[in-house]
């Protein structure tokens, strides 16, 4: 069955993401992690209703390359964050950001509207919105790399 919220491809994240990051290069990746220790974080669209309808989720060293990246944070800081699994309050921001414009990620010209709730640690969900974790009718995972920061996971979940 196909999902209301459409998943990208990797051409479709290539161009949205690349207007933020040079040289982006995005291929298939392997399944995600996101179990409460991974590490990783998560935006959450929901619907107009305030129902969470779909997931960005970006792995512990995606999250703390592209939020460092955004503000061209040295890449010590960003490997020191990926390693110790853990954000600073200005890293928090910019994926707040970077997980806002991946509301396009998931919309369309003919899929319903949705917005971004807000951004979570792994294990930190909302139950409705890590309900979705398990319970989305589609989901989508690549490989994303950033030039001089490294690469990470990135996965689209969607009902």
């Amino acid at each position: 069955m196909p999902t209301l919220y459409p998943l990208p491809d990797g051409l479709k994240i290539k161009s949205i993401l690349g207007l933020l990051f040079e040289d982006i290069e995005v291929s298939p990746g392997g399944k995600f992690d996101g179990s409460a220790t991974s590490g990783a974080w998560f935006g959450v669209y929901i619907n107009d209703a305030g129902a969470p309808v779909a997931l960005c989720a970006s792995d512990a060293q995606l999250s703390a390359y592209w939020s460092a990246a955004l503000s061209v944070l040295p890449v010590a800081i960003a490997r020191d964050a990926a390693k110790q699994r853990s954000l600073n309050e200005m890293m928090i921001a910019n994926l707040r950001e970077i997980m806002n414009i991946c509301t396009r990620l998931v919309m369309s010209e003919h899929s319903p509207h949705l917005r971004l709730e807000n951004v979570y640690r792994a294990g930190q969900l909302p139950q409705a919105a890590a309900a979705l974790v398990t319970g989305a009718r589609g989901r989508t995972d690549f490989q994303v790399a950033l030039p001089k920061y490294g690469s990470g996971q990135l996965a689209l979940l969607s009902n």
